[in-house]
């Protein structure tokens, strides 16, 4: 039979001209009736063929462009006839197509070997005694199998039906299907349509057909057995149907098999399966927001945090509640992704309202495109604009950050000599101590709950991953959070070279998120920050020279950014040559950026002087009340913070060579302050060289304060400009009360 099988193509071919082709009025005629209720309406157009057989022998062998051609066939009393008709010729063929072999040598059989063939449809009748025609009703040789999904999530990659365990032929002299060679699979794949295949029954119906079910999804694949009695599978349509609705809440998968006879669709029968998946927590572990970036012309699922943050409308109830124990915080999420630019998102919100969104800042022209049913979709152009907020009806306080950035280039290989390193998962290592010359790398998808503390020049804070408080002890007494700093460097405050940290992301912080003390060079690049304490402060750079602040996103309910020269260190020495830009600033209470407010003492040599802010965006400022100094972005020039900041007999030193421009301030909230200078009172002192430009304004809250407050308290200022403030585009002039000034005669300032 083997040396037929190479002649399959050739012979279909010979079917249009190639063989002789019966003439109508040759045999008997030949009528192929339907039934409306199951045949194809095409049928008759189908390519065709017909097989007589005699004594065991094939007599006549036939082939057609169309069934309607077959009008007459060649055939005696007590011959085997055998029609059949497939609705195309891939992946299908006869094993012989001359007459003169055996019966049992013609087969129609799949070319590949697979039962996966075209629709194909067929009659096998005996001419009678007395017969002048011959009448057949064609019936399905082969069944249908459907693949599809429902309620499909947007990180489903597709499903894979393998069809294997039936026949490759069917012998035309019986009809019968048969299996010629070892088995050979199929298989039917869905990305998320309906598909469907044609497939050859199994020979024998006794028993239970099983194949197994793959379904690519979330970063799995995951694989299940369908079972189907045998019999079922003959003259059948079999529709699979995977249903994902509950697999953000339950992570299951329903799958429904139902099998129908073709030509009885009333003989039903339907079988119902769960699959449980690891996905649940996955999905379910945010409840608020799913996020999706688009992969390879794909939707991807990234998983989504919560962290805390806090309410400046709620200070009187939650200042000093550091365990959160009232439970009056507000959850917030965020989302770290790392991908290519520009960058395709998708944000679905699971609750709250959605009738309007905000993608921020707002000077990044970035557009959402609403999908319908809390969905948006926006493009992240460039890494420089990776990240933003992602605000719902403008609401800030459960709003959603997304920290987009490409792969990290300089990951240091695990188990490198002085690299500590913590991979994708979760991570209790307590207190991470870290000497000279150590490197500390939290990769993607890590989170590490614990705090660090180095001790030593040359080291490294790095990698994408999550820094933790929220397993940490969150502690303090009536005035002052008492809970440990999440990462301290130089902790025994000895004077240390070489600081890097860059691009973590640090949650949840039972004080200080980072403090830096005494440290000569060093460069925070690319990390973030939420933190709801009120001695919550973002980065504190402590008596420390030559610092790089670059590309930060720090949330805090305290300071995001402050410069100190504070009592903390023995002997207070200068913070000097502090560069900061390119940060994105939301300051929820206290203030965003503050050079000071502990600015030394007479006692000790060190001051502040000689730092430049630049080129930020200021997103949130809550509350300017004047009974402290609170703004976006501050001056403070302050006690060493041992005493009474503001006033009494313990003076700070000069505040010297500031320069601040390129600063927005987008959007800040009704209630917030854009900029503020404090002195200290009772003792004079003295604030010299400031010159801030560039400023930039964007409101559409109403903004109930000026553009800039300056409060001397009977101190002095001397050579400061300001140049080129505007507000919604118009420029301050100080004319109009928008820089107000308590003592004018103690401010030595031109305003251009």
């Amino acid at each position: 039979m083997r040396r037929y099988l190479i002649l399959m193509v050739a012979a279909m071919a010979a079917a249009a001209g190639c063989l002789e082709m019966t003439g109508p009025e040759d045999g008997m005629e030949y009528n192929q009736v339907t039934d409306p209720a199951y045949t194809p309406a095409d049928i008759s157009r189908w390519p065709a063929a017909a097989f007589v057989f005699a004594q065991d022998t094939c007599k006549s062998a036939e082939f057609y462009e169309s069934l309607s051609q077959c009008t007459h066939i060649e055939a005696d009393e007590g011959d085997i006839v055998s029609v059949v008709a497939m609705e195309s010729m891939e992946n299908i063929g006869y094993t012989a197509v001359l007459p003169g072999d055996r019966a049992s040598e013609y087969m129609l059989m799949s070319e590949d070997r697979s039962p996966v063939v075209p629709r194909t449809w067929g009659s096998v009748t005996k001419v009678a005694e007395g017969q002048t025609a011959i009448v057949q009703l064609l019936r399905p040789l082969t069944s249908e199998i459907v693949l599809y999904t429902e309620n499909t999530p947007d990180d489903f990659i597709q499903a894979t039906l393998k069809v294997e365990g039936l026949s490759n032929a069917v012998t035309l002299y019986t009809g019968k299907e048969t299996v010629t060679t070892p088995e050979r699979g199929g298989e039917i794949t869905s990305e998320g349509e309906e598909t469907a295949a044609f497939f050859l029954p199994p020979a024998e119906t006794d028993g239970i057909w099983t194949t197994e079910l793959c379904i690519e999804i979330g970063g799995e694949t995951l694989s299940t057995q369908i079972e189907i009695e045998k019999k079922d599978l003959v003259r059948a349509h079999i529709r699979i149907g995977l249903d994902f609705a509950k697999i953000t809440s339950e992570g299951t998968i329903d799958v429904t098999v139902t099998s129908k006879s073709i030509i009885n669709p009333k003989s039903e029968k339907t079988s119902r399966k769960t699959i449980q998946t690891s996905l649940s927590e996955f999905r379910s572990g945010n409840i608020h927001y799913t996020v999706d970036v688009m992969r390879d012309g794909k939707w991807k699922v990234e998983k989504v945090y919560d962290a805390l943050c806090s309410n400046a409308d709620k200070h009187s109830q939650i200042w000093n509640d550091w365990a959160n124990k009232k439970a009056l915080r507000d959850t917030m999420s965020y989302c770290l992704i790392d991908t290519e630019f520009p960058a395709r998102i998708r944000v679905r919100k699971h609750t709250g309202a959605t009738s309007s969104v905000e993608v921020r800042p707002s000077t990044y022209g970035i557009e959402a495109i609403d999908c319908g049913n809390g969905i948006i979709e926006f493009i992240l152009p460039e890494e420089a604009q990776g990240k933003v907020s992602v605000e719902f009806g403008g609401d800030r306080q459960h709003n959603l950050f997304i920290y987009a950035r490409r792969p990290d280039t300089q990951k240091p290989v695990a188990g490198t000599a002085n690299v500590r390193y913590y991979g994708p998962g979760e991570h209790y290592p307590g207190t991470i101590w870290l000497q000279e010359g150590q490197t500390l790398y939290i990769d993607q998808g890590a989170k590490v709950y614990g705090n660090v503390k180095t001790n030593g020049s040359n080291i490294t804070i790095a990698g994408h991953g999550i820094l933790s408080g929220e397993k940490m002890t969150h502690h303090g007494d009536n005035l002052y959070s008492w809970g440990d700093f999440l990462v301290e460097c130089n902790t025994y405050r000895s004077y240390v070279k070489n600081l890097t940290i860059r691009d973590i992301t640090m949650i949840d912080s039972p004080g200080w998120n980072l403090i830096v003390p005494q440290t000569d060079g060093v460069t925070i690049d690319g990390v973030n920050m939420i933190s709801w304490e009120l001695n919550g402060d973002g980065i504190d750079i402590v008596s420390s020279r030559d610092v790089e602040i670059n590309n930060c996103f720090i949330r805090s309910y305290d300071d995001c950014i402050t410069l100190k020269c504070r009592f903390i260190v023995n002997p207070i020495t200068d913070v000097s040559n502090v560069r900061i830009s390119n940060c994105l600033i939301w300051a929820d209470f206290a203030r965003g950026i503050v050079v000071g407010p502990e600015a030394g003492n007479l006692k000790n040599a060190g001051y502040i002087h000689d730092i430049t802010v630049k080129d930020c965006i200021f997103l949130q400022h809550k509350r300017g009340d004047s009974d402290d100094l609170r703004a976006a972005f501050a001056i403070g020039q302050g006690s060493d913070g041992q005493t009474a900041l503001w006033s009494g007999d313990n003076p700070p030193r000069t505040i010297s060579d500031v320069t601040a421009t390129g600063l927005t301030f987008d959007n800040i909230d009704s209630k917030g302050r854009h900029t503020a200078i404090w002195q200290y009172g009772n003792s004079p002192v003295t604030m010299q060289n400031i010159t801030l430009s560039d400023f930039r304004i964007i409101d559409s809250k109403g903004n109930r304060y000026p553009v800039m407050y300056i409060k001397t308290n009977g101190s002095n200022i001397s050579n400061m400009k300001v140049s080129n403030f505007t507000v919604n585009g118009t420029k301050v002039t100080g004319s109009s009360g928008d820089i107000m000034i308590d003592k004018p005669a103690n401010v030595g300032i031109t305003i251009q």
